[in-house]
């Protein structure tokens, strides 16, 4: 074997091992981590989708099965981000506040710290509306959406839920997706959850988007809506390009282990008045 197949072996076996460990990968970081140009990535990544070993997206790759990845999977993916993320996202919530935690491990992670009186919870998610109905806080109550099961999401979509967001006022809604890109917008899995989380953000006095450093630069199924569409992102941190979109259109950025992580420009006001 040549010095030079043997060095592209070792590139795709990292670039697996880093899929099966975080569920996503991109090209600028497997460029940095790897000391090689992001064009030889993309030709790693277009070889190992040849052999089905990975799906490439833009900007990178999933795991082949990425999309039917579980609940369970996913929880445990950026756990220690997940948790600090909801712990900053809770200290945005108000008593007698009406939530909606979208599906999805970080909002999961929310519910499970809530703790203030009078909350009117929503959600479509089957595990955190379980969680919710467990917490034995006698302060929250707690609104399943109804709809069709999506079995490896735990979540519910469909006609059904759209008409129940439809008549819905909410405070605050907590929303998350797959992939978070500038040029491509919020995505996530489905056109079904894409529809949801539309209805969600039009039912919502303010919309805060929780998402982890991972989904940077993804492009993961259809559009649900632009960056510039949240009042809110909070984080475990952000790539400056996206800090600059953010103060540039108004919206508030507030970072993990940063107690003044947010944008200095209008964005405060707007925080404030939703």
């Amino acid at each position: 074997m040549s010095s030079t197949q043997r060095m592209a072996d070792e590139r795709h076996r990292y670039v697996l091992e880093q899929l099966q460990q975080y569920g996503s990968c991109k090209v600028s970081e497997l460029a940095r981590q790897l000391g090689v140009s992001e064009m030889t990535i993309h030709r790693d990544l277009a070889h190992l989708a040849r052999l089905n070993l990975l799906r490439k997206v833009h900007g990178g790759a999933v795991l082949r099965n990425y999309i039917e990845q579980t609940f369970q999977d996913r929880a445990v993916q950026n756990h220690e981000a997940k948790v600090a993320i909801a712990r900053r996202a809770l200290e945005l919530v108000r008593p007698g506040s009406s939530l909606y935690l979208a599906p999805g491990s970080t909002a999961h992670e929310l519910a499970l710290v809530l703790d203030q009186q009078g909350l009117q919870v929503y959600t479509n998610s089957l595990p955190t509306a379980t969680a919710l109905a467990r917490s034995n806080q006698a302060g929250v109550s707690v609104t399943l959406l109804g709809g069709q099961v999506v079995g490896f999401v735990e979540a519910l979509v469909g006609p059904s839920t759209e008409a129940a967001l439809s008549d819905l006022k909410l405070t605050c809604a907590f929303i998350a997706v797959t992939g978070v890109s500038l040029e491509g917008g919020l995505t996530i899995y489905t056109e079904e959850e894409a529809r949801v989380i539309r209805g969600v953000m039009r039912a919502a006095r303010k919309t805060v988007l929780l998402t982890d450093a991972s989904k940077y630069d993804l492009v993961v199924g259809p559009q649900v809506g632009r960056l510039e569409d949240v009042h809110i992102v909070i984080s475990d941190s952000m790539p400056e390009s996206y800090r600059r979109h953010c103060q540039a259109h108004d919206v508030e950025v507030l970072l993990c282990g940063d107690p003044d992580g947010g944008l200095e420009s209008g964005a405060s006001d707007r925080r404030n008045q939703a």
